[in-house]
């Protein structure tokens, strides 16, 4: 291989999230068959850095097949905190895709700021109930 072509293998770092929106920063939005074919229209766009597909099986947005090419000046994608507002005694139902046994809320917290899936949390005492799920 050539010299560029191992810089350009060196330099691209892919990286999948799946279930993650990076929302807005769209330069393009394509119809695309699968998430590999929108990566390719991705390498493609001169300002493409990055990009989201919608399978067809999503069931939270019913954008099926769309592929949107992405930018921003960091290079980056944007991901969305971790709520840092606390709410006693609210039990965010349903979406739960991961359990962690913590000390306390903080370091629960803490867990879901360093995940770029999680968007908010739930953190549960000894008194909550039902007492199934404690």
């Amino acid at each position: 291989a050539s010299p560029l072509v191992k810089v350009i293998h060196t330099l691209l770092k892919v990286l999948v999230y799946e279930n993650l929106d990076f929302p807005g920063s769209d330069v393009a939005v394509l119809f695309s068959p699968d998430a590999e074919h929108c990566q390719y229209l991705c390498t493609q766009h001169p300002a493409c850095l990055f990009f989201s597909f919608i399978r067809p099986d999503c069931t939270v947005d019913n954008r099926h097949f769309h592929c949107f090419l992405k930018s921003t000046p960091s290079g980056q994608p944007t991901v969305q905190p971790c709520l840092s507002q606390v709410y006693q005694h609210v039990d965010f139902y349903g979406a739960d895709y991961r359990q962690l046994f913590t000390a306390d809320y903080e370091e629960c917290q803490r867990a879901c700021t360093h995940d770029p899936a999680c968007q908010f949390f739930t953190f549960l005492t000894d008194d909550f109930t039902p007492e199934k799920y404690r």
